[in-house]
């Protein structure tokens, strides 16, 4: 199960790079309501990661930091809080918020990979 979990960190990794990129794309472009769908599945994905990691600690795995669980939450957190902070705007600062949203969660995503 830990390289299940190990495996899902690279994942989510390279999902939130795509996905940074693709929201600064439509930014650029004006915006577009596919925005909302990008959120969502990153979203989705970090939730599998957390779901991995949930059933590793239950198992009696822990992270060698516990401030691990902190950057976990704060990781799932991120793109909701981002799209409640953006829900009434146009599609174009949407996009924005999204790309500053990946942005921010690669800088937890470093700091959960050195706190595993």
């Amino acid at each position: 199960m830990a390289q299940l979990h190990s495996l899902g960190a690279s994942i989510v990794l390279g999902a939130v790079v795509v996905t940074a990129l693709l929201a600064t794309v439509v930014g650029l472009r004006g915006g577009s309501p596919w925005t909302d769908q990008l959120r969502g599945a990153l979203t989705v994905f970090i939730g599998l990661q957390m779901a991995t990691g949930v059933v590793l600690f239950v198992s009696g795995a822990r992270p060698h930091e516990s401030l691990h669980l902190l950057y976990g939450l704060v990781a799932i957190a991120i793109l909701p809080l981002a799209g409640s902070f953006a829900s009434e705007a146009p599609p174009r600062p949407r996009a924005w918020v999204l790309a500053g949203a990946c942005m921010l969660l690669l800088i937890v995503a470093w700091r959960l990979a050195s706190t595993g």
